[in-house]
């Protein structure tokens, strides 16, 4: 009896691993120098579903948590003013609330000067339940940020997860 329940658990341990997961990538623009930008202007930006502004909001929250300063929107002019670089990021947060479900994340930076795109993160999540899918995609999204913008003086490297256009 005890080793139908061990094989069941391991069986219910191996499915929970293999419907949980998070997949994310960044893809930054071709001579793009992220290490650059010292500063973020946030505004209307997160669109999607708007019942997961508060997943928006998180992931403001992990955008201000890197090297990044948030500054206003006439302190982001001023810098420019200066020669210093801004970003400003749209959030698009969407959760299929059917077909087992999956929550998506996408950042879109742009060049708060020049309105170019600079790069995109984008993360995924799938889980049980919605708010594990909205972990694992915030999940997802932290770790590229940390990767982008906590790289200190350095420019970022190709590597086989981002992709330069």
């Amino acid at each position: 009896m005890a080793k139908h329940i061990y094989i069941v658990c391991v069986l219910l341990v191996g499915i929970f691993y293999l419907t949980s997961c998070s997949t994310s990538k960044s893809v930054v623009s071709r001579g793009a120098d992220i290490s650059k930008y010292s500063y973020v202007v946030f505004g209307g930006e997160i669109t999607g579903d708007r019942e997961l502004d508060d997943i928006g909001l998180l992931v403001q929250n992990e955008i201000a948590a890197t090297n990044l300063k948030v500054v206003s929107a006439s302190e982001g002019i001023s810098k420019i003013a200066l020669g210093e670089y801004v970003l400003t990021p749209n959030i698009n947060v969407t959760t299929e609330k059917w077909d087992g479900g999956r929550t998506y994340i996408v950042i879109t930076f742009y060049d708060y000067d020049t309105n170019q795109i600079v790069a995109v993160l984008k993360s995924s999540g799938i889980g049980l339940i919605i708010s594990q899918d909205q972990s694992l995609a915030l999940n997802g999204i932290r770790k590229k940020l940390n990767k982008i913008f906590k790289k200190s003086g350095s420019s970022l490297k190709q590597s086989e997860h981002e992709v330069f256009i």
